[in-house]
Formats: structure tokens, C-alpha cells, sequence
């Protein structure tokens, strides 16, 4: 479940958008659940609470002379509503989480919970809706202390809130072409003034050639974003592309672009628009196993994207490369790493990857590097890999990254790392997660992260291990208890921390 939305025994923002947007993405569910869509289809609700004892030697992850010890509790009742019918899929969980300091090392408050996305279809073969909605918490910087998660007060974190309404036209022409054309609005608003909320509407249409053009294949896309922030100018990004592909063997195929793209941002250069080519291949090897590469050139340089995955009975594999101008909000709002259940769950032996994931033994996602906030406009080049390894009793998820982050535009006030010019992130983990017997499972977690600002030379490492227990107490009860350590260290002085802490967690489904 989503983690967010802080709230010190105050009301929200005298503007009302604490409140404001949450009422939005409710709203905005009813309508769904009361479309003639809604009708067909199971419904699961599943109302639940979690108790949760944390000691922590070092609660507000501060250098060791300045660490404090204490006992924090958390209560989270919560729900989920399911649905998947012909014409609605929706998923939402919502939870509420009370948190306490017994020593008073950070302020009691209660924290939203919220992740909900929904599909519609209102018309076959024409009209169709998506929509999301988010309450989190998220880390600001990767510099400084790394919490694992509510427990740890640190000055690292804050709340960020995203809904997502996104209405299209889709039409397949039998065997010719399939074509879209869909707007999406997105808005994302946050309470650190490192972040600006705004407001983005986004026009694309795509449209692609069908199985009648099975030799040489032929597409056209195009997308008009305006970012409008509430503290700075708009930012506008613009880009069209046509392709074409051409059949050489039954599985290997040449792919070719032309482009381009017209930008409007406060560019730290004279260039933010240029024409775009690209070339390469897309290799079929097997019906597991596909392999896409491509080389090119856009207005910012050089360019290349991969794309490799294989798949076994036991296991799963993805190596990828991408470059994309973009900002934080959009990365908040379509968040670029791998969902874990859909990775997992393509394999016949996994166990049940959802349950794993609310137990804590798998993330909700694939290792990424951290979003920092900030205003600007960067280029973005990440190179991601993952592998699982499933038997009915095991699973072992491997990931890694390798994130470059390079400002393209300029603004009054940055957060650190993208305010000293380029950064680099790199990191990895396993997650090893054995059931023990049919109703007990134990898991570990290891992850290591490495940032550095390339232009200031501050380097910071942090590690972290996760051991756990988790039992199947009655037939809605499930117990846990966990062990982690939490470690930070920086060529900078006076920033560098070590935190051990013990977790007793309960869960009943009511």
C-alpha cells in the first residue's frame, strides 16, 4: 500500500489542497461506480487493521553523538475494493496510519494511505477512460538520511498527491491499423516548496500499421504536454515521430525513425528543439525471448535505447535503456520503474506475489533510484536490470539501476545534487523470500545505493538489511518480525548515520 499525506494533528493548507485533491479522486471513482460499466463484474472488499511496535536506536537517523532511541507505534485500519469485469477493472486500497513516539522524538500524526486505479470501457473498439489517484510519501533528495519508512522523522521526506484522468478514443481498423487519440490531465501537488504543484495536460495520438502490413510495418506518434506549474512558467514539450520497420527474416525486423521535437523551457543552452532520427532492430528470438536495440541522435545529443527479456518456467529477465526529456512531476505521475507483481506473476511456479508484497517481503515496485524533487527540465538516461527465480517455495528477485540526471533548464531555487549540475545514481537489491511451512515464511532484504553530484564531488552510500518472519497466526490474522539495520555514510562530514531497529507487526482482516 502507498505510504503519504503526513498530517500533524492540523488541518490541511489554508488553500484546501490537502483536502481538495483527495475529495477529487473520489469523486472521480464514484463517477466510475456509477457508470453502467460498473454493473458487471465481482466485487472484493476487504476491510483490515495494523498494529505495528518499532524500537529504533536512532529514530531520526542523525550522526551516532547525536542519536536517540525510541518506541514507535502505528495503527492503520484500512480497505480494499477489487473489481475486474468486461467493462471496469478498478483496484484501491485506502488506509489511515496513526503514528506515536513514546519519547516524543517526532511529532504524533496520522498519515493517508491511498493507490487506486481504475479502467473503463464505455464503448467497444471506440471510447475508453483510465484514471489514478496516489497519496505517498516520498524521499526529496537522494543526499542525506534514506528512511525506510514512517517510523524515521527525518527532514527527508514529504507528501506528495497525484490524480491522473485520462479519457481516449481507440479504433482498430481490422487487419490495417489500430490508431488512439487521448488526453490525459495529471496533477501533482506536494507540500515541500522544493517542488511546485502543478497541473499537466498532455494531447497524443498514435497510430500504427496492422497484420495487413506484414512486411513492412509503418506508424505515426505525436504528443503536445504543457506543464503548468504554480510558482514558475509552463513548460511545454512537443515532439512527433514517424517509423517505419521492414521485415528481413520471420523474427528479426529493421526499425527506423524520423522526428521532431519543440520545446519551451528556460534551457541553460540556445538548443531545446532540432530534428530526430534513429535506427535499429527488433529480434524476436523466441516466444519468451526478444531482444530490441536502437541508435540515433536528438537535439541534446547522441542517443540509444535497449530493450532485452527473457522468460523461463522459473525465471524472469530484463535488461533496458532509455532517454527521455522530462520532469518530476511526470515522473511522479508515470513512474518509469517495474511493477513487481507483473513481473513475478508471469511465472507458473511463483507464489502469491501480492500477499508477499503486503507482508513486506517483496517492494510494490522494482529497485529504482530516487526522484528528487525539483522544478527543472533534465535529461534522464537509466539502465535498468531485474531477474526472478521462483520455485513454489522460493523466490529471489534480483535488481539494479544506474540513473544519470542532467539539468536542461534553470530555476530560482533547487534541491541539492540537481542545483550542483549533473548526478549520478546507482544502486541494487535481492529480495529472497522461503515458506518455511504452509503457514510460515521467513524473507530477507538487502539494498545498497550509491549517489554522487558530479559537479560538487559529494558522494553518499547507504545500505540497508531487512530480516523477517512472518506467520499465518489464525485463518485473518497474520504476525511479523523483522530485524533491519539502516546505514548512510558521505564524503561530507556530520551526515553519516547507522540505525538498528526491531518490528513486531499484526494484521487482521476483518
Amino acid at each position: 500500500m502507498a505510504i503519504g499525506n503526513r498530517i500533524k494533528r492540523r488541518p490541511s493548507g489554508a488553500d484546501g489542497s490537502g483536502i481538495l485533491l483527495p475529495v477529487c479522486s473520489i469523486a472521480a471513482a464514484a463517477a466510475l461506480l456509477l457508470s453502467p460499466a460498473s454493473h458487471a463484474g465481482q466485487w472484493t472488499i476487504v476491510p483490515s487493521v495494523g498494529v505495528s511496535e518499532t524500537y529504533t536506536d536512532n529514530v531520526n537517523l542523525t550522526p551516532k553523538d547525536q542519536a536517540k532511541s525510541d518506541f514507535v507505534t502505528q495503527v492503520t485500519p484500512s480497505i480494499s475494493v477489487a473489481t475486474k469485469g468486461p467493462n471496469l477493472t478498478l483496484n484501491a486500497d485506502y488506509g489511515a496510519q496513526e503514528t506515536y513516539y513514546a519519547d516524543h522524538n517526532g511529532p504524533s500524526s496520522l498519515v493517508n494511505l491511498l493507490h487506486a486505479d481504475a479502467h473503463a470501457k464505455f464503448i467497444e473498439n471506440l471510447l475508453y477512460l483510465d484514471s489514478a489517484a496516489s497519496i505517498t510519501q516520498q524521499n526529496i533528495s537522494a543526499f542525506g538520511a534514506q528512511p525506510v519508512d514512517n517510523t524515521n522523522n527525518t527532514g527527508n521526506r514529504a507528501s506528495v498527491r497525484t490524480v491522473h484522468i485520462s479519457p481516449y478514443l481507440s479504433r482498430t481498423f481490422n487487419t490495417f491499423a489500430t490508431t488512439e487519440l487521448r488526453y490525459a490531465l495529471d496533477s501533482v501537488t506536494s507540500d515541500s516548496n522544493l517542488l511546485s504543484n502543478s497541473n499537466t495536460d498532455t494531447l497524443s495520438f498514435n497510430t500504427k500499421s496492422g497484420p495487413a502490413f506484414r512486411i513492412l510495418g509503418w506508424g505515426l506518434q505525436y504528443s503536445d504536454q504543457v506543464i503548468h506549474y504554480q510558482a514558475q512558467n509552463d513548460v511545454k514539450l512537443q515532439d512527433v515521430t514517424g517509423n517505419l520497420s521492414y521485415l528481413i527474416a520471420p523474427r528479426f525486423r529493421l526499425t527506423g525513425s524520423i522526428g521532431y521535437d519543440r520545446n519551451e523551457y528556460a534551457a541553460l543552452s540556445d538548443v531545446s528543439q532540432g530534428y530526430s532520427w534513429s535506427g535499429g532492430f527488433e529480434w524476436t528470438v523466441s516466444p519468451r525471448t526478444k531482444l530490441n536495440a536502437s541508435i540515433g541522435r536528438k537535439y541534446y545529443g547522441n542517443t540509444f535505447s535497449l530493450l532485452a527479456a527473457t522468460r523461463t518456467r522459473m525465471s524472469n529477465w530484463i535488461l533496458s535503456y532509455d532517454e527521455s526529456v522530462t520532469t518530476t512531476p511526470s515522473q511522479f505521475s508515470t513512474p518509469t520503474a517495474l511493477n513487481t507483481a507483473g513481473f513475478v506473476n508471469q511465472l507458473p511456479s511463483a507464489q502469491t506475489t501480492d500477499q508477499q508484497i503486503q507482508d513486506g517481503a517483496l517492494p510494490n515496485t522494482l529497485t529504482n533510484s530516487v526522484n528528487s524533487f525539483t522544478n527543472i527540465t533534465f535529461l534522464q538516461k537509466q539502465l535498468q536490470g531485474s531477474v526472478v527465480l521462483s520455485s513454489p517455495k522460493t523466490t529471489l528477485l534480483l535488481s539494479l539501476f544506474d540513473t544519470q540526471r542532467e539539468p536542461l533548464s534553470s530555476q530560482p531555487t533547487l534541491v541539492i545534487g540537481l542545483a550542483d549540475g549533473k548526478t549520478n545514481q546507482f544502486g541494487g537489491s535481492a529480495f529472497l523470500t522461503r515458506r518455511l511451512t504452509s503457514l510460515t515464511s521467513a524473507n530477507v532484504t538487502l539494498i545498497a545505493a550509491r549517489v554522487e553530484s558530479v559537479t560538487t564531488g559529494r558522494v553518499d552510500n547507504t545500505q540497508m538489511m531487512r530480516i523477517g518472519l512472518t506467520k499465518q497466526l489464525a485463518r485473518k490474522l497474520r504476525g511479523t518480525v523483522e530485524i533491519r539495520r539502516n546505514q548512510g555514510q558521505s564524503n561530507q562530514a556530520g551526515v553519516g548515520y547507522r540505525e538498528n531497529a526491531i518490528v513486531a507487526y499484526l494484521n487482521f482482516q476483518l
